[in-house]
């Protein structure tokens, strides 16, 4: 009688249990889905692991991250030093990083700028890449933005540079040379188990001509710079080609103060993507005298509306600010107030390593890491809101997630 007894009791037990967890499933779910969609915080362009504190162009110059990765730096390993500035750096909060690589054709003895015309370097800073990315997911990073940084005579932009000229014999080979760079490392990349999105050209976004006697409609034909569109075209053609568009952000967008540039800009991405857009474009935002952070941002996001063709989704397609000034309060208010004002997605910000206050005449950079990240989370610009279903379609399992 007693054995019965218990097993009535311990049935009823698992009944109630049984109960009490259909109950709470609902709620249940809906905490893992929070948890699943909580918001993820931005952070730092990670490129530098030091400065040689001259507050000079070439302070970075001995400091690449991706170049040294593999090398030992006064009895320290750089690997060792970075761990401990990714640790330093998720602590404080990032979650999100915006990496790369410098480059250039036969460039001159540097610590930062990679050979893209030697094999056996490349193949090195492909390793290199390849362990940095293993090391930022064990540090706990969830998503990295990588940026191709062309320089020089590598750099489609720059023709007095050394860049050869569209119609030139050494143009087609040039031309290869990036997109072997390209090749070469997006496998490390697909490889690491990280979140990822693809930078193919900083501030590499062209524009057109804006020629008066051209029909507005058709102005978007007609590069500014024939050199320059014409490659990045290219690039983006073969990229698709081989790998789609859904883990790219094209090529980034520096954002000027003049409207008419502005929107040349963004109506030329019709010449360079030709139909074919990358799911989330990339800006880097810095305030001039003319206009602030918000203001350009403004003036991107009406741009972005009033120039997009039918199909292309200009007009809700999120943002990444790929780089702003380092923990700037003036630029935090900004972009927070016009991202309010436009409801236009920014899905991340990492900051670049540069105080808007410092007294450097021209530094790139001149904050040391590992770096702060206090003034962003405080506007409201550390996080980042799920993508939509439609652009998680588009987009794969391993962007913007």
């Amino acid at each position: 009688m007693a054995m019965k007894l218990s097993s009535i009791i311990a049935v009823r037990r698992c009944i109630a249990l049984a109960l009490a967890i259909m109950v709470l499933m609902p709620a249940l779910a809906v905490a893992q889905s929070e948890a699943a969609n909580a918001p993820l915080p931005g952070g730092s362009n990670y490129l530098l692991f030091g400065s040689d504190g001259t507050c000079s162009e070439s302070s970075r110059d001995a400091f690449g991250v991706t170049k040294r990765y593999h090398e030992v730096v006064d009895g320290v390993p750089v690997r060792s030093i970075a761990r401990e500035q990714l640790a330093a750096m998720r602590k404080r909060g990032m979650r999100r990083l915006s990496l790369g690589v410098y480059f250039m054709h036969q460039p001159p003895e540097s610590g930062v700028l990679v050979d893209s015309s030697d094999a056996a370097e490349v193949a090195q800073t492909v390793s290199n890449i390849a362990t940095l990315l293993a090391d930022v997911r064990a540090a706990g990073y969830s998503e990295v933005l990588f940026r191709f940084f062309p320089n020089a005579n590598i750099n489609p932009r720059t023709e007095n540079e050394g860049f050869p000229h569209h119609e030139s014999a050494e143009y087609p080979a040039r031309v290869d040379e990036y997109w072997n760079l390209v090749q070469k490392v997006r496998p490390a990349l697909v490889a690491s188990g990280l979140s990822y999105r693809i930078d193919l050209g900083v501030e590499l976004a062209p524009r057109d001509s804006d020629l008066f006697y051209v029909p507005s409609g058709e102005r978007y034909k007609y590069p500014a710079n024939q050199t320059w569109s014409r490659t990045v075209r290219t690039l983006w053609q073969r990229y698709v080609a081989a790998y789609g568009s859904s883990d790219t952000v094209g090529f980034s967008f520096a954002v000027f103060d003049d409207r008419d540039r502005i929107r040349s800009q963004v109506r030329h991405m019709r010449y360079v993507y030709e139909g074919r857009y990358p799911p989330v474009f990339a800006l880097d935002l810095y305030a001039t005298p003319k206009l602030d952070e918000g203001e350009k941002f403004a003036l991107m996001d009406e741009m972005f509306r009033s120039q997009n063709p039918t199909g292309a989704r200009w007009n809700d397609a999120p943002w990444i600010i790929a780089e702003a000034y380092y923990e700037d309060p003036l630029a935090a208010e900004a972009i927070a107030a016009a991202m309010a004002e436009t409801g236009r997605e920014v899905l991340y910000l990492t900051q670049w390593p540069l105080d808007r206050a410092g007294e450097c005449d021209s530094p790139h950079v001149n904050v040391v890491p590992p770096y702060e990240w206090r003034v962003y989370p405080a506007y409201g610009l550390s996080v980042t809101r799920t993508a939509k279903p439609a652009l998680d379609a588009r987009c794969g399992l391993r962007c913007g997630r």
